[in-house]
């Protein structure tokens, strides 16, 4: 395969900072490579309204014109997977191969678990303003969000935390059926966030899908581990 470009998608809240050494490797591999700085997130602009996976979408697209990538390897972290795969499944030429790291494409906690449990955050929230209880306010937020599965959730303010909302009811699915692009799901064994079940199930799935489990890792050993993710990446594109 040729050397496409590679562009990362980072996970929820991250920036390009974080994914530098990621970046580093795949150019020392001869790829040139880019990372999206979404809006909202660590070196991306402030939104100034509430964000939907559709919107994040669109400004993948208008950073591949602005750049002149007409087509790319995405290397997808956690939140970034949602966008690609959202995005591949509607322009599928704008990739010649998709990586995928930690992404829940498939819900993680039932949508009844976690409203019963934003529920009970939301009573808690009266029952803690009375002292002593007062005192323990953030460490019990923190343990019900944790239960809920929604840690993310805990700690976006304002927009974000709406903006988080509007993406995870998002069901990636359909998206997901309709990509016939090759795969490479690469997952840590121990990934709490995003388990290896979802990993299995996002398998069937795509079509066209390999899937490596990376044993004793957890979720974020795609920017922590770069030599390595380059090492899996250019193993499996070329088999293709």
């Amino acid at each position: 395969m040729n050397k496409y470009p590679v562009v990362i998608l980072p996970g929820w809240m991250l920036g390009s900072k974080r994914f530098t050494s990621l970046m580093a490797e795949f150019t020392k591999a001869g790829y040139k490579t880019y990372c999206v700085d979404f809006p909202g997130f660590e070196q991306g602009m402030e939104l100034n309204r509430v964000y939907n996976l559709s919107d994040y979408v669109r400004y993948v697209e208008k950073f591949l014109k602005q750049k002149g990538i007409a087509k790319a390897i995405f290397v997808c972290h956690s939140f970034g997977g949602r966008v690609a795969l959202k995005l591949l499944s509607q322009e599928p030429k704008r990739a010649a191969a998709l990586v995928i790291s930690g992404t829940p494409g498939f819900p993680t906690v039932s949508r009844i678990r976690f409203l019963i449990t934003m529920s009970v955050a939301k009573l808690g929230k009266i029952f803690f303003l009375l002292p002593p209880f007062s005192l323990f306010k953030d460490r019990m937020r923190r343990l019900l969000y944790r239960v809920a599965g929604a840690t993310d959730f805990y700690h976006a303010q304002g927009l974000m935390r709406e903006t988080f909302k509007n993406v995870v009811k998002e069901r990636l699915g359909e998206y997901m059926q309709k990509i016939r692009l090759p795969v490479l799901l690469i997952w840590g064994s121990q990934d709490r966030l995003a388990p290896i079940a979802i990993a299995k199930r996002m398998q069937k799935t795509l079509t066209r899908s390999k899937l490596t489990i990376i044993p004793d890792r957890g979720h974020n050993f795609l920017y922590k581990e770069p030599q390595l993710i380059v090492h899996h990446t250019e193993e499996f594109l070329q088999k293709l």
